[in-house]
């Protein structure tokens, strides 16, 4: 006779909701600042490799790689964000995320960690964000004593759609 223990059900359920309440970020730093991407849309991390320029594009798309077979666009962050390029150094790293059928290389100075933040700790940008790119950010999460600008990857997306 099979017993049901009712204790480790309880954990279950707890554990379910306690997912629900939770998002996990993969954390960046651009020009000193931290951002976030969520975590459901990160493809893979790389290395600086060689890219390809595309002439008569704007600044921040810096060309496109063969990742695998497939042609990836490449945008400095720092340049779309209107703060200078990006320099190449040993903690410079490429974030390929991907939406939908769309994939991008973000380079960025450096990525820090993925963060587990409850949603309540995460609120929605304001429109008048004093930052020059606001519309770039979808919401801002409070994890531990910093506050981490996350990206809304679609306007990112956007941009590298329009000059790829």
């Amino acid at each position: 006779m099979k017993t049901i223990d009712k204790n480790n059900h309880t954990e279950q359920n707890q554990e379910e909701k306690e997912l629900d309440t939770i998002q996990e970020f993969l954390t960046f730093e651009v020009d000193k600042e931290i951002f976030g991407i969520d975590i459901l849309y990160i493809h893979e991390i790389l290395k600086p490799v060689p890219i390809t320029r595309i002439p008569n594009v704007e600044g921040f798309i810096l060309g496109v790689i063969n990742l695998r077979g497939e042609i990836i666009p490449i945008m400095d962050l720092k340049e779309l964000f209107g703060l200078g390029f990006c320099d190449i150094l040993p903690s410079t790293r490429i974030i390929v995320v991907v939406t939908g059928e769309k994939r991008a290389g973000l380079l960025v100075d450096s990525v820090k960690q993925v963060v587990k933040i409850r949603k309540d700790k995460v609120s929605q940008a304001d429109e008048d964000l004093s930052v020059n790119y606001s519309e770039l950010i979808e919401s801002v999460s409070q994890f531990e004593e910093s506050l981490i600008l996350n990206l809304n990857l679609s306007k990112v997306m956007d941009y590298a759609g329009e000059e790829a």
